[in-house]
């Protein structure tokens, strides 16, 4: 054991890293302004001096060839690579520009709000109404009313009306065009999605004591499991696997002497020939037997309590083809090529969400407000 950690963590693998961090630094660096946190029309909005800067240091070419031109051990290459799978494409097809998900991964942080995930939405909420904003809980809006090329008011199920000078249509792009717009543009219709996942939530009477907050468990192969996800669209045979120990860093999280764990294992999306209703209870099994077998003994027998969500879940939560992680990041689906926060045809609905620019995962998504905002006010 001695000696595989320091295979990985040798002083070639150190300076390699430090190199590493350079790098995505400087890709933060030149992408949050100019490429993340902008409102992009045209591509000639991409026209500034930090572009030519990414494309100096190497930002347009693959993932993992530029990875590899740091870190030489495979199971740190995989730690610095793998989240292109948020993204929605392999490490050896997308774009080294993604790398700056790393930086905010492992230079930047990862932070857990006290209270879980749902702290996060509760504590914008309690801003907003702070300053004035009056939030309508359980209101689905069900349709809008329309004049030409304007929203006039937002219907919900139960009948209600609400006037509007300007809407924001938060829910996963495609589902907004097609249930309240009742339009699509041809686009839109044409987006390749991102791979779905399976997530088991589980109330445990276990503890294990060599596991961290975030836990990633690489499969012995890696090309394989994009191949099988992407191309194959079919379930992992040797899988790669997150899991997530929330009440690690918050105990409240669970009762005590519990602890709660989140379990992901990445799918197909429902573009895949899967029966989830048929499969759903054989592959929580499945992923059960895969933990155990990556050391988490008598994880199964341990579970109190447990909710499993599939793509037929993610798909009755408003995620076009099942796909939480939203329409693929591949070159013409990124930047000014992601569809825009101004709705085609409407002169007063904007967008906001993973669907739209600049893209998936939580910081992306509360800039994606932030520039729907910009819309509105006109600034930025």
């Amino acid at each position: 054991m001695e000696d595989e950690i320091a295979q990985v963590i040798g002083g070639d693998e150190a300076a390699g890293y430090r190199k590493y961090v350079d790098f995505v630094t400087k890709l933060y660096k030149y992408e949050m302004n100019d490429f993340i946190d902008k409102n992009i029309d045209t591509p000639f909005d991409l026209l500034t001096p930090n572009l030519a800067r990414l494309i100096a240091i190497g930002g347009f070419r693959r993932l993992a060839p530029k990875v590899s031109q740091f870190l030489k051990d495979p199971r740190t290459q995989r730690v610095y690579s793998f989240q292109a799978m948020y993204a929605g494409v392999s490490p050896q097809q997308a774009l080294a520009i993604y790398a700056v998900i790393a930086y905010m991964d492992s230079v930047n942080g990862v932070f857990f709000p006290k209270g879980g995930m749902h702290a996060l939405p509760r504590a914008l909420a309690g801003a907003a109404t702070k300053h004035g904003v009056k939030i309508h809980y359980n209101s689905k809006v069900t349709k809008l009313e329309k004049n030409n090329s304007r929203v006039n008011a937002a219907i919900t199920e139960d009948g209600s009306r609400y006037e509007c000078d300007v809407i924001i249509l938060s829910p996963d792009l495609p589902v907004a065009y097609r249930e309240l717009l009742n339009k699509t543009p041809r686009r839109v219709k044409r987006l390749n999605y991102s791979p779905s996942c399976a997530v088991l939530l589980a109330g445990s009477n276990k503890r294990y004591d060599h596991i961290a907050h975030h836990n990633i468990h690489f499969g012995d192969s890696w090309d394989g499991v994009f191949e099988e996800l992407i191309d194959q669209k079919r379930l992992m045979t040797d899988p790669s696997l997150l899991v997530t120990v929330p009440s690690h860093d918050d105990p409240q999280l669970a009762p005590k002497g519990k602890e709660s764990y989140y379990v992901l294992f990445p799918t197909p999306n429902l573009s895949a020939d899967i029966e989830w209703k048929r499969e759903a209870p054989r592959y929580r099994d499945e992923m059960v037997r895969v933990m155990e077998s990556r050391g988490y003994t008598g994880f199964g027998d341990s579970i109190e309590v447990e909710h499993l969500t599939t793509p037929l879940e993610w798909q009755a939560m408003g995620h076009e083809m099942g796909a939480p992680f939203a329409s693929a990041h591949t070159f013409f689906q990124t930047g000014p090529f992601r569809p825009g926060n101004m709705a085609r045809g409407f002169e007063n609905v904007v967008f906001a969400g993973s669907g739209t620019q600049p893209g998936v995962g939580v910081p992306m998504v509360l800039i994606s407000g932030k520039l729907a905002a910009e819309r509105i006010t006109g600034n930025g």
